[in-house]
């Protein structure tokens, strides 16, 4: 049956309205948060304008975000999403001047004397939600906090501006804070990290120099510095860090490529979870629907539908793709090219693996 050209109009017209509908009626997705801490509602942070001292700082993320689509396609873009967000918080402590140096690590260290553990619990462009933990390598707690901050329309009046910039300069600053309340010194805590990375890596290498108690690690002895292992010890966590430091050249190019894109994404999302919200508020009925205006607005939210569908499948296609540009990494050390795959996870073990391999290479018969 051929359709008249009025007909045409109006059959389009009806399957807007339809889909329309079904997002309307799909229910309104929110992510159960569960913490033992209360949320601290972000709105607006000042900079902080002193550093405690020049601790060295790593910073570990992983999401929690629930995958909506199932799709391998998402689970990549969240993981991608963390370390952007990981990323954007490292900034923040490089703005601020005064610290040691700061890297992301693909799992938690020993090495920086201050790490913060970020977990993703919700990122969808309106609302920004991180658990952070910040200990240092003594085991003393620092912060344990949930955060969460809601983007406004001005918030994305500049392609720019970070939306949720707030939010990263009030971890920072609290962070900060927590340091300088504490009495452990930067020196001190550098011998710590120097003893706890020996027990994990190699720990035959100094049994009797680490105490613990309740969780916490003191110095009990230190090891002299002509000790040969300490020596053997410190040429292998840097060979760590540069392994550490190639990721991190990568997650740079990362960025700077994806950055535009997520932002993009971020506001195409919010502007269709406020119309959602917006319409579930006010309910759709027959009546209204036969209301030229209402279906205007209808059909304003089938436009950001679209848009965030975009947006959304750009961003994953470009995150695929660096992806498998990033999956492998050669890191040259001892005189060899190493080359490691999988995911960055995989890498880090796999290379800490060999670095143990090294160090029984070195060591006397």
């Amino acid at each position: 049956m051929r359709l008249t050209a009025n007909q045409k109009k109006s059959y389009v017209g009806v399957h807007c309205l339809v889909l329309i509908l079904a997002m309307l009626n799909f229910p309104f997705v929110s992510v159960a948060i569960a913490s033992d801490e209360p949320f601290r509602s972000v709105t607006q942070s000042a900079s902080w304008g002193g550093v405690p001292g020049r601790f060295d700082v790593g910073i570990s993320v992983e999401t929690r975000v629930q995958n909506r689509s199932g799709t391998d396609m998402e689970t990549a873009f969240r993981e991608t999403e963390a370390l952007l967000i990981g990323n954007r918080l490292r900034e923040e402590f490089e703005t601020a001047a005064g610290w040691g140096v700061v890297r992301l690590f693909p799992e938690p260290s020993v090495i920086p004397q201050l790490t913060a553990y970020l977990e993703v619990l919700a990122s969808d462009g309106r609302e920004l939600t991180l658990k952070v933990t910040a200990r240092t390598v003594s085991g003393e707690l620092l912060l344990s906090q949930t955060y969460r901050d809601t983007s406004t329309g001005e918030d994305y009046s500049n392609d720019l501006k970070d939306p949720f910039a707030d939010l990263f300069i009030a971890v920072h600053n609290d962070i900060a804070d927590a340091v300088s309340s504490k009495s452990s010194s930067e020196p001190y805590l550098r011998v710590v990290s120097s003893l706890r990375y020996a027990s994990e890596l190699i720990p035959e290498a100094f049994p009797d120099y680490l105490c613990q108690d309740a969780g916490l690690f003191a110095v009990c002895r230190e090891p002299s510095d002509a000790d040969p292992m300490l020596a053997r010890l410190s040429r292998l966590r840097d060979y760590e860090l540069l392994f550490v430091d190639t990721i991190d050249e990568q997650l740079v190019r990362v960025a700077e490529k994806l950055n535009g894109a997520y932002h993009l994404w971020l506001k195409a999302s919010k502007e269709q979870l406020d119309w959602l919200e917006f319409r579930q508020q006010q309910g759709v009925s027959r009546e209204s629907l036969r209301n030229e205006s209402t279906f205007t607005r209808l059909q304003a939210v089938y436009a950001a539908h679209r848009s965030l569908k975009i947006h959304e499948q750009e961003l994953f296609e470009l995150v695929l793709e660096l992806e498998n540009e990033a999956r492998a990494t050669a890191v040259y050390a001892n005189q060899q090219i190493f080359r490691l795959s999988g995911t960055l996870e995989q890498q880090y073990r796999e290379w800490r693996t060999t670095l143990r391999e090294i160090n029984d290479l070195e060591s006397p018969l």
